[in-house]
């Protein structure tokens, strides 16, 4: 597993801590029971459990080892030490969600010996929720099998309006495959198939960087810069290692529109 080592910061509540907030008489919060969803893929769970959610000066405080943990995370508390100036220090740890492996019929692959393709989730799967997932999908061209064990893919968002440059509104990362293990194997094309193997979903809640709602019309979801993957090819005695650049264009570009 991956480990992030983080300090306690404003925002975050223990819930297996007590006394956590220091009463004062300037603090003036609610505390409010909701109900907290997560979105995983094309998976909707909700928090169970002590659900209750802060409100202060127009900020929400939530949970985070429940958060954390319902999410496949473990948490780990460690209190301040005695030297001058030490923190209360919060350990995350978790593992980067698995790719799954995909095929298609032969068809448009524009690059090889991997090509990419972006798509969409129009809704996450509650009624509820309007956000939009986007995935990323590698399939391979060659007849040998390879081994994916890096990619680093930038997604943006922008808005697209006649007669103006398309404005950018929101960004994301598709992160590589699961970091645990050697990689993603994806095995060669035959004549009537081709493998690939598919991000988990990237939500995107229909609001720009800022936090705001964006506005009803056409948006663009595209690669933000090249994306670079690293690869290696199965059963290789020689140069079996290798890395590919894909420039964004109109193969791994698509177009919906917000209501």
């Amino acid at each position: 597993m991956k480990k992030f080592a983080i300090g306690v910061i404003s925002g975050m509540i223990l819930s297996f801590t007590t006394g956590v907030i220091a009463a004062s008489s300037e603090v003036k919060a609610i505390l409010f029971p909701s109900t907290i969803q997560i979105h995983q893929d094309n998976e909707t769970n909700t928090l169970k459990g002590n659900s209750n959610i802060l409100n202060y000066e127009g900020s929400i405080y939530i949970p985070l080892r429940s958060f954390a943990e319902n999410l496949g995370s473990t948490v780990s508390y460690s209190p301040p030490n005695s030297e001058p100036g030490s923190l209360p220090l919060v350990d995350i740890y978790t593992s980067a969600a698995s790719w799954k492996s995909i095929w298609m019929s032969q068809g448009n692959l524009p690059t090889a010996p991997l090509s990419l393709k972006i798509g969409t989730v129009s809704k996450s799967t509650t009624s509820q929720s309007n956000a939009v997932g986007i995935f990323a999908e590698l399939y391979n061209t060659k007849e040998d099998t390879l081994l994916i064990s890096e990619v680093a893919m930038k997604i943006k968002v922008e808005k697209i309006e006649e007669g103006s440059s398309p404005e950018l509104v929101w960004t994301g990362t598709i992160h590589s495959p699961n970091q645990n293990s050697s990689g993603e194997w994806i095995p060669g094309t035959h004549s009537n198939m081709v493998w690939g193997i598919r991000s988990p979903v990237l939500f995107w809640d229909q609001k720009d960087n800022e936090g705001n709602p964006v506005s009803p019309g056409q948006y663009q979801i595209s690669l933000t810069n090249s994306a670079t993957i690293e690869y290696s090819t199965a059963f290789a005695t020689e140069n079996n290692g290798g890395s590919q650049v894909i420039e964004p264009d109109l193969s791994n570009t698509i177009m919906i529109y917000i209501q």
